[in-house]
């Protein structure tokens, strides 16, 4: 297995019929609901429960990136035609839309980890959000390709308010697949790479440096661990998986790191083994791992489940299910189902307990973003 930690992914599910809320009706709650973006141009309104569609909000494009406010109750995305739009999940509306382009820069978010889009770092206040992009200016006579930029978006205003170079060290950018938090107090930049990097926001100078750890022998891998965005983090928390060496046998094996952004304290819980592993994620109770692994390439390809028992250290499941060529995996809320996603137009739901499939829904369009749930209650 690659030593770089395997993302967090999120949780979808998706029917035949939809249910078309009023403009300006308001839901009585949030409460098992999850939304995804279409190559249609729209956010759909998800039922965890029984996976139909429940509504549907048009767009102005076609959604890519998305992350939820700091308070949870809007989705900011970002459209492949580079329109940053604020979607308010209670009156199931687009409260706020506004371009990322002046017409003759045209900025674009650099790709990280195979994505198209690096991704969205939210400030906890509210007010800002911050991401990296590299401009494109067009000149008279030709188009000009400027180095790569850290900027600030700000939501009140509607623009880019600053842009950042980078520092010393980091031209193209803060590496390949890094993702970014913001401290509780919205003045430090966490990058997460092969180790935790601190910036100043105001000038993106280096603060601190967090060594995760550091290799036992000539070769061998550090700690990795990646900022995720699950909903189940209690505020100013990072949790995932990270990849580690072994010392005495030399063999990689997988753990469950917890970040604290204010104290910048890691604690570390093994896990096992490191396995071809496809994703992972947590129950809302913390007590439960799931795991995707997969074996295998082409028409060998074998795909299985497994649950880690958190607290034991050690996997307590397996099942196989039908292996696919490009997949996403998630969870419910309510820690219930597991869902498979993103090869094709289908999302299949797997019960947590038997990890059985007990439904397969089918949608007309491709997906375009990950699955955006809120924190099970």
């Amino acid at each position: 297995m690659n030593s770089r930690v395997t993302r967090f992914v999120g949780v979808i599910a998706l029917a035949f019929a939809v249910s078309v809320i009023v403009p300006g009706q308001k839901p009585a709650n949030l409460k098992g609901l999850m939304y995804v973006g279409t190559l249609d141009k729209k956010l759909l309104v998800l039922n965890e429960t029984n996976g139909d569609i429940v509504g549907e909000i048009p767009l102005s494009g076609i959604p890519r990136t998305t992350v939820l406010s700091a308070d949870k109750t809007k989705v900011h995305l970002v459209t492949t035609q580079l329109q940053f739009e604020t979607v308010d999940l209670a009156t199931r509306q687009v409260i706020s839309s506004f371009p990322l382009s002046d017409g003759k820069s045209i900025p674009r978010m650099i790709r990280a980890g195979g994505r198209n889009f690096s991704g969205l770092a939210v400030d906890p206040g509210g007010r800002y959000v911050y991401t990296t992009m590299k401009v494109t200016v067009k000149e008279i006579d030709q188009y000009r390709n400027d180095p790569p930029t850290f900027v600030k978006i700000d939501l009140q205003d509607k623009k880019i308010v600053q842009s950042i170079p980078f520092p010393k060290g980091y031209d193209d950018g803060f590496g390949f697949a890094a993702s970014y938090k913001i401290s509780p107090d919205g003045k430090l930049l966490y990058v997460f790479d092969d180790d935790v990097v601190v910036f100043d926001l105001s000038d993106l100078h280096q603060v601190d440096r967090i060594e995760l750890a550091k290799p036992e022998f000539p070769g061998a891998s550090p700690y990795r661990l990646a900022a995720s965005d699950d909903p189940n983090d209690a505020p100013g928390m990072v949790t995932n998986v990270f990849t580690s060496v072994d010392p005495a046998v030399h063999k990689e094996s997988i753990g469950l790191a917890t970040f604290n952004l204010a104290t910048k304290k890691v604690e570390y819980t093994p896990l096992g083994p490191a396995f071809p592993m496809v994703g992972f994620t947590l129950s809302p109770d913390r007590k439960f791992g799931y795991s995707l692994m997969v074996y295998s390439t082409g028409a060998n390809r074998v795909t299985e489940w497994w649950v880690w028992d958190i607290a034991a250290h050690k996997v307590i499941k397996r099942e196989f299910l039908p292996a696919r060529v490009n997949f996403r995996f998630g969870i419910s809320s309510d820690g219930s189902k597991l869902l498979v996603y993103g090869g094709g137009s289908t999302i299949e739901f797997y019960d947590t307990k038997t990890l059985k499939s007990t439904k397969l829904l089918y949608v007309n369009k491709d997906m375009t973003t990950n699955l955006i749930t809120l924190a099970g209650s």
